[in-house]
């Protein structure tokens, strides 16, 4: 049964006993535990992996610029997710919203060398829990209303409507600190939807999942292309013999102009040549589009039902979230866009019990240096994993 998006007017009203109720975390609180890699055969599908661009050492943006550092690893995760009691009380007069936190941890490491590459912590906030606060003989008294305000003043309204019925905050110990709002869509029926062969390429899956009809989703900038049009995207399409352009095919092994190692020689200034390592890169198809995996770790799994909840900190129209950098992160890898798709999945085992699990992609946009037509270059910095809840003792 799909819970409403937003809470609907005329809201319930507010009393003493509102403060000793417990916390609604609506479907937030499927999230609370600890989360883990899901990977009994330790084959590639199971693990976490990010890819990553950075400027290049002895780069900068005046002089020499477009040359990238690129990275791209397998890693394992805990994630936590613990609940915050009671609701948290934000007063606005008439209207009052208690929201419910959940609060996480996240650490990251290296499957190579355990390595720990990511920790973060913040808040995730479930916003649809409204009430309205008339005045009343007390608050006139206390607050020396009394004659600007009558006693059951706003006992009908206006009604504030949250525009987002979930939100996330976070810190990242680089100096990035996080603000995402979003929406949600539950039990949706069967699996989720991922692309195959040239499909990665095409609409809707080069954009947020429209069919799910998510108010205010993410927009086109939540691509889970790790390669964006401002770096050349188009290049991957067209071979370097200048034929008939075609779209890569992420499903069938790499082009053999990936492994030419000639182009830097014979096409110093082609985008094939700019590409090369990240269609190289032995993680590939998940190197250029990390989401794939996701696809193939769920391929041999029966979904029955998932739920989609979908957050940015930039949305095309209404209220924002946002990214805040410290000086030296604004100044040379500017954090400017996050989006997350979240899906809590249902797996139906071979014995018939049901699992939960979770699987993310998150996407965020650093921006460094300029391109030949002398616009900011966005460099895509993607994280996708699949993890079950850590049995408890």
């Amino acid at each position: 049964m799909s819970i409403p998006q937003t809470p609907t007017p005329p809201y319930p009203e507010y009393t003493d006993a509102v403060l000793d109720e417990p916390a609604d975390y609506g479907i937030l609180e499927q999230l609370i535990g600890t989360w883990v890699n899901v990977n009994p055969n330790k084959n590639a599908t199971g693990w976490g992996l990010h890819t990553t661009c950075m400027p290049s050492p002895g780069t900068n943006t005046e002089t020499i610029f477009g040359i990238f550092h690129f990275l791209c690893d397998d890693y394992t995760e805990e994630l936590t997710f613990s609940p915050v009691s009671g609701g948290v009380r934000n007063r606005g007069g008439t209207n009052e919203q208690f929201a419910g936190a959940i609060e996480y941890r996240q650490s990251v490491q290296r499957v190579s060398d355990g390595v720990g590459i990511h920790e973060e912590v913040g808040m995730y906030l479930w916003l649809n829990e409204m009430y309205n606060h008339a005045a009343t003989e007390e608050s006139v008294i206390d607050d020396n209303g009394y004659p600007l305000i009558a006693i059951g003043a706003g006992a009908n309204g206006p009604n504030f409507v949250p525009p987002y019925s979930i939100a996330r905050s976070g810190t990242i110990p680089h100096g990035s600190g996080i603000l995402l709002t979003g929406g949600f869509q539950q039990d949706v029926p069967g699996a989720p939807p991922f692309p195959t062969g040239t499909n990665s390429w095409s609409q809707p899956f080069i954009q947020s999942w429209p069919a799910l009809q998510i108010a205010n989703a993410p927009n086109l900038a939540s691509s889970p292309l790790a390669i964006s049009p401002s770096m050349g995207a188009s290049a991957l399409l067209t071979p370097p013999d200048g034929s008939t352009a075609v779209p890569l095919n992420l499903d069938e092994p790499a082009p053999a102009w990936a492994f030419d190692k000639s182009l830097p020689v014979t096409q110093p200034d082609s985008n094939l040549t700019y590409f090369q390592r990240i269609v190289a890169d032995p993680h590939y198809p998940y190197s250029v589009r990390p989401d794939l995996r996701l696809r193939d770790a769920i391929k041999d799994q029966t979904i029955s039902k998932y739920t989609l909840i979908q957050l940015t900190s930039k949305h095309d129209g209404g209220p924002q979230g946002g990214i805040l950098n410290t000086p030296f992160v604004k100044k040379f890898a500017d954090v400017t866009e996050m989006s997350l798709n979240m899906w809590l999945e249902t797996v139906v085992e071979d014995d018939g019990t049901e699992v939960l699990q979770l699987q993310y992609e998150q996407i965020i946009f650093f921006e460094f240096m300029v391109g030949s037509n002398g616009q900011t270059t966005r460099w895509p910095h993607i994280q996708i994993n699949t993890l079950r809840k850590k049995p408890t003792c």
